[in-house]
């Protein structure tokens, strides 16, 4: 692209490989932590409750299947968003780091609203299950996808040679 072709504002910053995997390991372990703080304080508060209101109990289906109807229905939308971003990764070449960062960050905020989101249904329906669940499938995915930065740093090789392409992941 020549400069006359540029666009004014990209929607993605650009970052050094380095930073970038920096700053995506930085938010993931602080995504990691606020759950955990979040499910102990939901922990405290049920164990220290000594009476289950009787209206509130009834909500937790509720909860329960709007969290995990969040789930099924953002996380692969998620999944789609980031596959769009890598799409230069698709052709062998390597993903920028202001697109890799953007990618699992939408990824990672998207698992962790569903997983907080469950867990106030804990504390909406004074229960742990059913609204535990879906918060631990959250909190699971979550930490699978953990920052390798291989998008950024390693190419596929090149498609038309069978020899040196090599599947995405």
């Amino acid at each position: 692209m020549t400069r006359a072709t540029e666009l004014p504002y990209s929607p993605v910053p650009s970052l050094a490989a380095k930073s970038a995997m920096r700053t995506a390991w930085m938010c993931w372990l602080a995504l990691l932590a606020f759950p955990f703080l979040v499910f102990l304080y939901v922990v405290w508060h049920l164990m220290d409750s000594e009476s289950v209101a009787g209206p509130a109990v009834r909500s937790a289906p509720t909860w329960f299947l709007a969290a995990m109807g969040y789930l099924i229905v953002a996380v692969p939308l998620s999944f789609f968003g980031r596959s769009r971003l890598f799409k230069a990764y698709w052709s062998g070449a390597p993903v920028t780091p202001g697109k890799y960062l953007v990618g699992m960050l939408t990824m990672w905020v998207t698992l962790e609203v569903g997983g907080i989101f469950a867990l106030v249904g804990c504390l909406a329906s004074h229960k742990l299950l059913p609204n535990l669940l879906p918060a631990l499938i959250a909190f699971m995915f979550f930490t699978t996808l953990w920052p390798s930065g291989k998008a950024m740093t390693r190419t596929t090789g090149d498609q038309e040679d069978p020899q040196l392409y090599e599947e995405p992941r």
